[in-house]
C-alpha cells in the first residue's frame, strides 16, 4: 500500500513514475501488487458525502491520522476479499509512506498488530522515505490549536493562499518544489507542476481541505502509541533516504510554532534530540534496513528506478 504525501495538488499520481519503474524490476518468483489510492480529501477523493442526509458537503471536517488510516485499512480489506475470490490470495502486507505521512502508515501497522484492522493478513513492513526527525514521531500537538488553525485556513486566508498557489499555471508550486522538495530541479520534469495544478483545481478545488488539515498540524500528533504497540511484534520498519542531504528550512508560519511548552515534553525532547529515528527504532526492536538513493525529499518522484530497486529489496524476502 503506497501512501502519497499531502500538499497542494498532490495525489496518487505522485507514484506514477515509481509504478512504471516497479513494472521493470525482476522480483523473481514473487507476485507483488502495489496499490496507490488518493487519500481522503486529495484529488479524486475530495468530494465528501454527509453520512446523515447523503448530501455533498461544502467542505471537509478536520481530517486526522485515524481517518486516513481507516480509509487505507478498508481498501486493504477490500483487496483481500477480491484477491481471494480471484484465486490470488495475498501472503502479507507492507505499507510505504513519505515524510510527514509516516504516522498514517504507523497507525495502520498498529491496527494490524492490535487486530482491530478489518484486513486479516499480517502487516510485516513499514517503509518510510525521507523520515522527519525523531521528535516529530514522539511529540504531539495541541488539538485546540489544530482546530483553530484549520478554521482559519478554511476561511478567507486559505482561499487566498489557494488562489495564489495556482496563479500563473502554478508558478508558486514550481518555485516552492524546486527549493524545498527536490535536490535537482530538473528531476521535477514537465509533469510535476501541471499535475499539481490539475489536481488542485479538480472538483472546484476541494482538495484544499486535506492540505489545510496538514498545514494546521493534523499529522503532527505523534506516533508514540503506534511505536509502543509495534515493540516486539516483528513488524519491520525500513527507511529510504536521499543522498542529497541539503537542509530544508522550515517555513516561518503561525501554524508551525513549537508544538508544546509542556515541561515533560521538553524534557523528553532533550533526551532524544541527539538520537536519530533509526536509532530509536533499533531500541524499539523494529529496525529493518536503510537504503540510500538519489534525491532529497520527494524520492519516489526524483529517483523512481532507485526507489523501486531498494523497495523490492526491503520488502521481498
Amino acid at each position: 500500500m503506497l501512501v502519497h504525501p499531502i500538499g497542494v495538488g498532490i495525489g496518487k499520481w505522485y507514484y506514477d513514475r515509481l509504478l512504471k519503474s516497479l513494472a521493470d524490476v525482476d522480483v523473481q518468483s514473487s507476485r507483488l501488487v502495489f496499490i496507490s489510492a488518493d487519500l481522503l480529501g486529495s484529488y479524486t477523493a475530495s468530494s465528501p458525502i454527509g453520512s446523515d442526509g447523503g448530501q455533498e458537503l461544502k467542505k471537509f471536517p478536520l481530517l486526522n491520522i485515524t481517518d486516513w488510516a481507516e480509509q487505507l485499512e478498508h481498501l486493504m480489506s477490500e483487496y483481500e476479499r477480491k484477491s481471494c475470490k480471484d484465486g490470488h490470495e495475498i501472503r502479507n502486507w507492507a505499507i510505504v509512506a513519505n515524510g510527514g505521512c509516516a504516522p498514517i502508515a504507523l497507525k495502520v501497522a498498529q491496527s494490524a498488530v492490535d487486530k482491530s484492522a478489518p484486513f486479516e493478513k499480517d502487516l510485516t513492513n513499514v517503509v518510510i522515505s525521507s523520515p522527519p526527525r525523531l521528535p516529530f514521531f514522539l511529540e504531539g500537538t495541541d488539538p485546540k490549536r489544530v482546530q483553530r488553525s484549520y478554521r482559519t485556513l478554511s476561511g478567507i486566508a486559505g482561499k487566498l493562499f489557494w488562489k495564489y498557489a495556482l496563479r500563473k499555471d502554478g508558478k508558486f508550486i514550481q518555485t516552492f518544489s524546486e527549493r524545498n522538495l527536490v535536490g535537482d530541479p530538473a528531476s521535477l520534469g514537465i509533469h510535476w507542476t501541471p499535475n499539481c495544478v490539475s489536481a488542485a483545481r479538480h472538483l472546484g478545488g476541494k482538495s484544499k481541505y486535506s492540505t489545510f488539515a496538514f498545514l494546521a498540524g493534523a499529522l503532527q500528533d505523534g506516533s508514540k502509541d503506534s511505536l509502543n504497540s509495534l515493540k516486539g511484534t516483528g513488524v519491520q520498519i525500513d527507511f529510504i533516504r536521499g543522498t542529497d542531504r541539503k537542509q530544508t528550512r522550515r517555513p516561518n508560519s503561525y501554524f508551525w510554532k513549537d508544538k508544546s511548552s509542556d515541561k515533560s515534553a521538553e524534557a523528553e525532547s532533550e533526551v532524544v534530540k541527539q538520537e536519530t529515528v533509526e536509532e530509536y527504532i533499533q531500541r524499539n526492536g523494529n529496525r529493518g534496513g536503510t537504503s540510500m538513493i538519489g534525491g532529497r525529499i520527494s524520492l519516489a518522484w526524483e529517483d523512481p528506478k532507485g526507489y523501486a530497486r531498494e523497495l523490492i529489496k526491503l520488502i521481498n524476502y
